[in-house]
């Protein structure tokens, strides 16, 4: 049995992610395992904020040494979620605060390049210890890219293609949300390469149909069981009589009272399709983490990154961790350690 892990991307919501990853490590230690989450997986997929889980628990720490632990992680997120969006007082004002947006990216690059650095150093995808895949967008040339690295790739033309990438580029790269940040240029040493790159939520928020479908080329015949973390699910709602006379001002722009209803719903729908196509491809060798963001337990927004959002957010995550325990801890029981090149 190959085991997956995905992550999907949500800004600060990856905070929800980080919470499920550190309850089944709980889990680990309560079965007696000394093992790392980490060490258990195939296959480590994340898309945007999802993608800097997924680094994390796949390379070495920047100084070389071993990867954080799930608790780590999660301490270290909920500490830097505010470098990358830095809270200014008029963004939460109705309309006024986003009209920045409409000229130009909302936030610069800085605090997100900095945490990267901090986190990853110059490490590259060859230097991987689990198999690590990130997607992301590019508008020059343009393509899907899938950049990809570990064990598994060593003496592969794809692992070749993308093996001296900073992984650092590759998080910055699938995080930069349009609007929010700029495109983020990626080139491989020799610059024979080259990926003008923009937030893989465009077309894989919920990396994990690909990350299957990457599992079946690399490990073909085998069987998979996936495990997806979601960020929350949104439910705003959008009525008929509101939306029927929307025009660009609604549907896309960030001044728009309803916060640009046409990418949460690409996100959403894209979300929710791949949920069905696992759940009908594999059964109950799908494992989906996900809840509802209503009744307070947290924001819809990326880049919400208050205190009380977060409070709202972890509280939201713990409660579907208690609800999903039963499932954390068969998942504890049945994760064994992956070893050596595979």
């Amino acid at each position: 049995m190959r085991h997956i892990l995905s992550i999907d991307g949500g800004g600060v919501r990856g905070l929800v992610a980080t919470i499920v990853l550190d309850a089944l490590d709980g889990e680990f230690k309560a079965a007696g395992k000394s093992c790392s989450v980490s060490e258990c997986f195939d296959l480590i997929a994340g898309t945007s904020s999802g993608s800097l889980i997924a680094a994390a628990l796949a390379l070495p720490s920047a100084d070389g040494g071993q990867a954080p632990t799930p608790a780590q992680i999660r301490q270290r997120f909920e500490a830097n979620v505010g470098r990358i969006f830095p809270q200014k007082f008029f963004t939460s004002l109705p309309l006024l605060g986003r009209l920045p947006q409409l000229f130009g990216p909302l936030y610069q690059p800085d605090g997100l390049r900095t945490v990267l650095q901090e986190q990853f150093g110059d490490v590259v995808f060859a230097s991987a210890r689990r198999n690590l895949m990130i997607p992301a967008y590019s508008i020059d040339p343009r393509d899907t890219v899938l950049f990809r690295g570990g064990p598994a790739y060593a003496n592969r033309e794809d692992g070749d293609r993308f093996a001296m990438i900073k992984v650092r580029d590759a998080v910055q790269g699938s995080s930069a949300a349009p609007t929010f940040f700029p495109p983020h240029m990626i080139e491989n040493p020799d610059r024979s390469l080259h990926w003008t790159a923009i937030d893989g939520g465009v077309f894989l928020n919920d990396p994990a149909m690909a990350a299957t479908a990457e599992a079946m080329r690399l490990f073909p015949g085998e069987d998979l069981h996936v495990i997806s973390l979601g960020t929350g699910r949104q439910t705003r709602n959008y009525p008929f009589e509101k939306a029927k006379n929307w025009g660009f001002s609604e549907w896309i722009s960030p001044t728009g009272k309803f916060r640009t209803p046409l990418i949460s719903a690409i996100q959403d729908g894209q979300t929710r399709a791949v949920g069905r196509q696992l759940h009908y491809l594999l059964g109950e060798k799908y494992t989906r983490f996900d809840y509802r963001l209503e009744k307070g337990r947290g924001s819809d927004k990326l880049d919400d990154a208050s205190k009380k959002n977060l409070r709202r957010l972890t509280q939201g995550a713990l409660e579907m961790v208690e609800e999903m325990r039963p499932t954390l801890r068969t998942l504890a029981r049945n994760l064994e350690p992956v070893y050596g090149a595979h």
